[in-house]
């Protein structure tokens, strides 16, 4: 998992340093806390981005649905904070997450005068990327369709797209995480309601639609995503994209 904070350099510019260091080091702590409850290893954090891992060094059983929940920790703890710091006048940390689960090499890497437990991989490049392609699309979560097939049946996720990532031969099915379900410990307030699932519902009929090239439906379900809800970044990006294509 890779998480990071949308447009920081922008923040930093009109934020003094005391403050928003402060407020770095509160959502750094949420994303510490959350992959800790949630069984995982953070890795490292690199200037306002965080990586943590699943499996290692123990075994964990279930380890993609456990990612999965931890990132809806950390959104719904951030979602508090905003509210907080933006009572006080503050802006917002807008957060951007990339889950995905595949084989990596783990152990003590680094020279003879410092080492790291970390993780290298293909893996790690593919959930980078995925991190990034959340400001492509307007989406906060996204995961890969390997995230999909390991625990889909227990997520709350609607299709976005398909990718290339460099340096891949195939290309990459990627999905907007929006809830998780089937846990034996509630996380927090389920956002799974029946409007959510209408959501996901008319996503992926549209996304059916664009798939197939039928310009037209899909630019009338996302259209009708974003009346809905016009908060709706993903319905907004894809409109936009049908949009061109129907051209």
């Amino acid at each position: 998992m890779f998480c990071d904070v949308e447009a920081f350099s922008t923040l930093a510019e009109n934020s003094p340093s005391q403050d928003l260091l402060a407020r770095i080091s509160a959502y750094l702590e949420v994303v510490t806390l959350a992959v800790n409850e949630e069984q995982g290893t953070i890795d490292k954090f690199i200037g306002d981005a965080a990586m943590a891992f699943w499996g290692a060094p123990a075994e964990l059983p279930d380890h993609a649905w456990h990612a999965c929940a931890a990132a809806i920790r950390i959104r719904d703890k951030m979602s508090e904070l905003n509210q907080k710091w933006q009572a006080q006048g503050l802006d917002p940390l807008q957060i951007r997450i990339g889950i995905h689960c595949d084989s990596v090499m783990v152990g003590n890497i680094g020279s003879k005068h410092r080492m790291s437990y970390t993780v290298m991989g293909d893996a790690v490049n593919v959930t980078s990327r995925l991190e990034g392609v959340n400001k492509d699309y307007g989406t906060q979560i996204c995961v890969s369709q390997a995230i999909f097939r390991e625990v889909g049946e227990r997520l709350v996720l609607r299709p976005i797209d398909v990718v290339t990532v460099k340096g891949r031969r195939n290309n990459l099915e990627i999905y907007e995480l929006l809830d998780v379900i089937d846990s034996d410990q509630p996380i927090a307030e389920s956002t799974s309601t029946q409007d959510v699932k209408e959501q996901c519902r008319i996503t992926k009929l549209a996304y059916l639609a664009y798939t197939n090239k039928n310009w037209p439906e899909a630019i009338r379900l996302y259209q009708a995503l974003l009346d809905t809800n016009p908060d709706d970044h993903l319905a907004a990006n894809m409109l936009q994209r049908c949009a061109l294509l129907n051209k």
